[in-house]
């Protein structure tokens, strides 16, 4: 039996009205999250609550939860509960979420995924980027399975650093584009 080999899949989760660089930090907002599949990068079209969700799970890919403690564990998460505090309107954007609530986000994100996963003909399946884990009790629980990593904005040297988030290899984001393809040789403008 011949196996092929997986490509690697990599998700990069983008943060917003950042204050300390280089560190996910309360009062941050998740912006957007690019999937890197094959050496190209893809705009994920999720909306600002799958967002909060899918970075919630990256941040405890470590160990698979189920729905009940995604729930309990979003409700007291500094990050998740100061969601957007700094932005300059001062309006927090929480994620308030129920176990029904999860189950229903989590369809809805691989829906998504499928979409693009089909308009951009990869090779990759949804539920194995968000992998649902049975444990011995029939409970089910999700786990991302992909290399994760977060950038920041604004960058180092203030807002217009923030302009092109630099993406592994030769492609800067741009998700105004009406492909969800990352565009190489075009500059993000704020």
């Amino acid at each position: 039996m011949r196996q092929e080999k997986r490509e690697e899949i990599e998700l990069i989760l983008i943060h917003d009205y950042t204050e300390i660089q280089e560190e996910c930090a309360p009062g941050e907002e998740v912006a957007a999250a690019i999937l890197g599949c094959c050496g190209r990068w893809y705009w994920v079209p999720w909306s600002p609550t799958h967002l909060i969700l899918i970075d919630f799970i990256c941040r405890h890919r470590r160990i698979p939860l189920d729905a009940v403690s995604i729930a309990n564990k979003m409700q007291t998460d500094p990050f998740v509960e100061q969601h957007g505090w700094n932005a300059p309107c001062n309006m927090p954007r929480p994620a308030h979420t129920s176990r029904t609530a999860v189950r229903q986000q989590i369809k809805r994100c691989r829906e998504v995924l499928a979409d693009l996963i089909e308009r951009e003909e990869l090779n990759l399946d949804e539920r194995e980027i968000i992998c649902s884990v049975k444990s011995s009790t029939r409970t089910v629980r999700y786990q991302i399975n992909a290399t994760v990593s977060w950038k920041h904005w604004p960058g180092p040297d203030g807002e217009d650093s923030g302009a092109c988030i630099l993406l592994p290899g030769p492609r800067p984001l741009r998700p105004d584009s009406e492909s969800t393809l990352v565009d190489a040789d075009v500059l993000i403008e704020p």
